[in-house]
């Protein structure tokens, strides 16, 4: 089975959703997809995560053999594509019936899909008459219907279509198998999972500015508002600041020690014990010569409100080299811009093999080429206003987190 072979067929797929339907070829074009060995764990066509961004697997022996009519891979390549779009891969309700939870995001997504491009035995809403769902709600309105219907077999739906079809439907069965992966991204703490659903926000943001209105105005009205409300949300490309407070939150370090004045009330022993957050964070300032003083101010605004939370930064002064070394004291530094070009290697290698901090933010225009050098800590790239654009290549190929400053 050739693995080349099938990603040039996801590829044509990608294409005819782009003649057809092009803000889903425009988001799917972002994800990740990597075809996997015939007897991996992911026996059919799956989304999960890797360094949270999403990502396709294939199962090539899936890809072939269970897609009789072509026309599937269309329709599950576009379902995979809305369970994403929706955040139905981030939720994590853990009193809830996850295979109830499962059918009803299925239900949410098959409703933009054309039946004729899904596999015989994909829910839809028309398996449960009973229940009269309504069309273009949330994955939460049809499960708790779907409960209502779960406590209610033997009485209200005994012998009811709907109470059958919920009876045949398992988790191996009528795709909620392609499900399974999601755990390894809804089991991720909290802060992980805000910092992938602005990245989802971003991708809705890029594909939006690639679709024309024509394309825009053909999706279902319902889809749309959803749509408008996130782009809404979320301009300019995504809120800046708020990527900065979550990444430095989430890249902290637990530190105990032991304090006479506190005493633990747990096991009466004396000291006691007090807990508290540390972050160590490196922030990284391009001088090339291309950054706005304006703009520097703007940045280390948020900076400052790091520091005044009691976390040690060092600023590291860069273009093609490492400049200037300090630690930031509340003070906003005096840069010496316009030196040369930028190389984005010397400040990970410095954070590697010196400081070793929590998280890695970076300023820059990003006008450089993406790092070889592999960081061992988070990275985010905060893009200056006047730097490389949101939906451009070169912006999707810088590892780890990004967001576009704005002056707003």
């Amino acid at each position: 089975m050739d693995h080349r072979r099938i990603l040039e067929e996801v590829t044509r797929t990608s294409i005819e959703l782009l003649m057809q339907e092009p803000f889903y070829s425009h988001f799917f074009a972002a994800i990740n997809k990597e075809v996997t060995s015939p007897d991996s764990d992911i026996q059919t066509m799956a989304v999960g995560l890797r360094q949270r961004g999403h990502t396709l697997y294939i199962n090539p022996a899936f890809w072939d053999h269970f897609f009789t009519d072509k026309r599937h891979r269309y329709g599950v390549v576009k379902h995979e594509v809305l369970h994403i779009v929706f955040k139905h891969t981030l939720v994590h309700e853990p009193g809830a019936d996850r295979l109830l939870v499962n059918i009803a995001m299925d239900i949410v997504v098959n409703q933009y899909i054309d039946r004729a491009h899904l596999p015989v035995e994909s829910v839809f809403m028309e398996g449960f008459p009973e229940l009269q769902f309504e069309k273009g709600q949330t994955w939460r309105y049809y499960y708790e219907k779907l409960v209502h219907l779960r406590d209610n077999m033997d009485t209200l739906y005994k012998d009811t279509e709907c109470a059958r079809m919920l009876c045949a439907i398992s988790e191996a069965s009528h795709g909620m198998d392609r499900h399974r992966q999601w755990k390894e991204i809804f089991e991720r703490s909290q802060l992980d999972k805000e910092l992938t659903s602005l990245e989802i926000d971003n991708l809705i943001g890029i594909a939006r500015n690639r679709t024309n209105e024509k394309g825009y105005g053909k999706l279902p009205a319902s889809l749309r508002s959803y749509l408008d409300s996130i782009l809404l949300k979320s301009k300019p490309l995504v809120d800046w600041r708020r990527v900065i407070k979550i990444f430095s939150e989430s890249s902290s370090k637990t530190k105990v020690r032991s304090t006479l004045k506190r005493p633990s009330k747990r096991f009466g022993t004396n000291p006691g014990i007090k807990i508290r957050k540390q972050k160590k964070l490196l922030i990284a300032v391009d001088t090339s010569g291309s950054i706005g003083r304006d703009e520097l101010s703007t940045f280390f605004s948020e900076v400052h409100h790091i520091w005044r939370q009691g976390a040690e930064i060092q600023v590291l002064e860069c273009d093609a080299t490492v400049q200037r070394v300090y630690t930031y004291k509340g003070v906003p530094p005096e840069f010496i811009m316009g030196r040369g070009g930028t190389d984005f290697n010397p400040p990970i290698e410095y954070g590697n093999d010196n400081f070793r901090p929590d998280g890695l933010i970076y300023f820059t225009d990003g006008v450089a080429p993406a790092p070889t050098v592999m960081a061992r800590f988070p990275l985010l790239w905060v893009i200056s206003d006047s730097g490389i654009a949101g939906d451009s290549e070169e912006f999707r190929g810088l590892p780890g987190r990004k967001a576009k400053l704005t002056s707003s």
